[in-house]
């Protein structure tokens, strides 16, 4: 009896083994949208097999079964096709998948096709829809916040390509929570969770500490911050406290449908200094073209798809840090998600651009000579985490910053700046060769870039 079962158990592993390589989901005609599961049998794939990937008729990439995600529990393996990533239109697609064979004797097993239709894009009203945020007392929406700070400097007209260096790359957690609204105003707070990773240097440290407090603001359903203050911990325990205060984008009164242009405000900070009130001293305010790209599915929201762009001169002098720039050119393109069923952004990328150009003299053993004072990044607009040492202190990237600001980020109390004064982007003698032309154009950029995403609603 006991070999009867043992045999038994054998057939039907063999036969579970062998399962038909075929496209389980999604269904013939599914109407699907963003990041697409295609899923097949798990133990349909070898091992050692991989499967061809093909699109309308073309080939995407090959796969091996290890570098798919698994399904145990229903027994698939899944393939995530990523329409939006790879810019699929809306319409009609057929997936094909094609098994193969592993080991050198390479060969075709099985294919399996679906067609789908790709429905991204949203019809909206002919007449537009009103964008507005909805300020629910009670309701406190969870972000993932990634922020990095880098610098490049090139030889101007020689082709090479430019040295580039992480300066800062910050991970952590936000907090966004409605206390009250008494329309057109709510009171909200900003709060940054731990923990907080850093790199920096080459170095990884991790905030995990109790030394965070909110940033209230008093907000339309606009966007446009009527008040804002920092209260720190009544007892001062701390050297430093952490605070965080989001750039909510300021949205237009009126209904808007794709196409719609409107101009929003930028606004870069003086991390040293304060001005009337307490306030952190505007060092720059410039406005911004913004435009609805698109009406679109993200993250599983219905999404106004809000693109903002600059390039220009910023008049003046701007100061960054212990760099002080005057009239740099400036690059901005920040992409906006706003679901308006929940009156909230789901996802925002930002990327600012600074960059000024001056000559410098090239010898010695060719290292590219910098002019004294590190780029220090910028007194970051609304944006980003701050350290501060004083009482209300909304600081800015790598700075103190007075009452109210909307700084950007700082990871402790240094003074602005990445490096000590007199410490250049790039030591003489580390540079590419042994050029010694006199007064080389060096140009040098500091890239911020910033990403906030929505990872859950409670």
């Amino acid at each position: 009896m006991k070999r009867v079962a043992i045999g038994w158990l054998i057939l039907v592993g063999c036969a579970w083994a062998q399962a038909p390589f075929t496209i389980l989901r999604p269904v013939e005609g599914a109407r699907v949208r963003e990041k697409v599961e295609v899923r097949v049998p798990l133990h349909s794939v070898p091992p050692e097999g991989f499967i061809g990937v093909s699109i309308d008729g073309k080939f995407v990439e090959a796969v091996a079964p290890a570098a798919l995600r698994t399904d145990k529990e229903k027994g698939h393996l899944i393939y995530e096709w990523d329409t939006k990533a790879r810019n699929i239109p809306d319409g009609k697609h057929t997936i094909e998948l094609t098994l193969y064979s592993g080991g050198n004797d390479r060969r075709i097993l099985a294919r399996s096709a679906v067609n789908v239709v790709v429905e991204n894009k949203i019809k909206i009203p002919a007449d537009g829809i009103r964008l507005q945020y909805k300020w629910i007392p009670g309701r406190n929406f969870h972000y993932r916040v990634q922020v990095a700070a880098k610098d490049q400097t090139e030889l101007k007209d020689t082709g090479l390509s430019p040295e580039e260096t992480l300066l800062m790359d910050v991970k952590f957690g936000v907090d966004l929570f409605t206390h009250d609204f008494t329309p057109p105003l709510a009171l909200i707070a900003w709060m940054p969770v731990p923990p907080a990773v850093i790199l920096e240097g080459g170095q990884y440290s991790v905030i995990t500490g109790e030394n965070m407090a909110p940033v209230y603001q008093e907000i339309e359903t606009t966007g446009r911050v009527r008040y804002q203050e920092s209260r720190l911990g009544q007892s001062q325990q701390y050297e430093y406290y952490y605070v965080t205060a989001g750039n909510l984008p300021e949205l237009p009164p009126t209904k808007v449908k794709e196409g719609f242009r409107w101009s929003m405000t930028l606004v870069q900070y003086d991390p040293l200094e304060t001005g009337e009130g307490g306030n952190p001293k505007v060092a720059a305010r410039f406005p911004i073209p913004a435009r609805i790209e698109s009406f679109e599915w993200e993250r599983g929201y219905k999404c106004a798809k809000i693109v903002c762009e600059f390039t220009g001169n910023i008049p003046g002098r701007f100061d960054m840090g212990e760099f002080r720039l005057e009239k740099p050119k400036v690059k901005v393109k920040r992409t906006i998600y706003f679901a308006y069923d929940i009156g909230q952004v789901v996802r925002m990328t930002t990327s600012i651009e600074f960059e000024t150009t001056v000559r410098e003299q090239i010898g010695g053993s060719g290292g590219i000579g910098a002019p004294p004072g590190r780029w220090g990044p910028p007194g970051g607009g609304r944006g980003g985490m701050g350290a501060g040492d004083e009482e209300g202190g909304m600081p800015a990237y790598g700075s103190r910053g007075g009452r109210g600001g909307r700084g950007g980020m700082a990871v402790g109390g240094q003074p602005p700046g990445y490096g000590a004064p007199g410490e250049g982007m790039r030591q003489p003698g580390t540079g590419r060769g042994a050029a010694t032309m006199p007064g080389q154009a060096v140009v040098s950029r500091l890239i911020l870039t910033e990403e906030w995403v929505l990872a859950k609603i409670f």
